[in-house]
C-alpha cells in the first residue's frame, strides 16, 4: 500500500542518514529509498535536497526549544542558585539522551566546515543561542539581587564553555560519560560559589 504522506519519514530518514553520511554523502534517492519511496516523490514534498535539509534542521529546533524548556518566562522562573543548577543539569540530560539532538550535533559537527547553514547551527548551538539564554537569566537574577552583579554576557559564556566542551567529549567518548558528568557538576557548584547565588 502506497504511503499517503512520507513528508515527516523523509525528514526524519534525512536527519539519520545525514548524521551517519553527512550531508553531502547522502542522496535524495537513498533517503526516499530508505522509506520504501522512489527518488522522484521526494520533489512532492521538497523542492529540493537543500529544503530538505532545512525542514530537518527546523524540526529538530522545534524539538530542541520544546525539550530544553525554554520559553519566555525562563528567566523569570529561575529564582536560586539551586534552580538554576536544576534546570542546567535537565537540560544537558535532554541534549544528551534526545536522539534528535544527538544526530544533529554529530551531523554538525561533520558539516560546519562543508556547508554554511550548518556552520551557523553550530556556531548557535554551541555559544550564541545558550549565551542568550543564560544571560537572560543571568540578568534577571542580578536584578533580583539573587546573585553577584556583572556583565551578564561574559558571565553566561564563562558558565557555558565547560559544559559545551564536555558534551563534545561525551560524543568523542562516551566512556568518559560519567567522568564528564562528574566536572559538569563540580563546575556549575564553582560557579554558584563564585558568582554568590542564593
Amino acid at each position: 500500500m502506497a504511503r499517503t504522506n512520507a513528508k515527516e519519514p523523509l525528514i526524519w530518514a534525512a536527519r539519520d542518514l545525514f548524521s551517519v553520511k553527512g550531508y553531502d554523502g547522502t542522496s535524495v534517492d537513498e533517503i526516499a529509498e530508505s522509506i520504501g519511496i522512489k527518488g522522484p516523490t521526494i520533489y512532492k514534498y521538497f523542492k529540493n535536497k537543500e529544503d530538505l535539509l532545512k525542514a530537518v534542521v527546523d524540526t529538530a529546533e522545534d524539538e530542541y526549544i520544546k525539550g530544553m524548556g525554554i520559553t519566555r518566562e525562563l528567566p523569570d522562573m529561575i529564582n536560586s542558585g539551586a534552580e538554576l543548577k536544576a534546570y542546567s543539569l535537565k537540560s544537558l540530560q535532554f541534549t544528551l539522551k534526545n536522539d534528535t539532538a544527538k544526530k544533529m550535533r554529530r551531523l554538525i559537527t561533520m558539516e560546519q566546515f562543508r556547508n554554511s547553514t550548518l556552520a551557523g547551527l553550530t556556531t548557535r548551538h554551541q555559544l550564541t543561542y545558550l549565551q542568550s539564554i543564560y544571560a537572560s537569566i543571568f540578568k534577571k537574577m542580578m536584578e533580583r539581587g539573587q546573585m553577584m552583579q556583572g556583565d551578564a554576557d561574559i558571565i553566561a559564556l564563562e558558565f557555558i564553555s565547560p559544559i559545551t566542551i564536555m558534551v563534545q567529549l561525551i560524543d568523542r567518548e562516551p566512556r568518559k560519560k560519567k567522568e564528564a558528568l562528574q566536572i559538569i557538576e563540580k563546575h556549575i557548584d564553582v560557579f554558584l560559589e563564585r558568582y554568590e547565588f542564593v
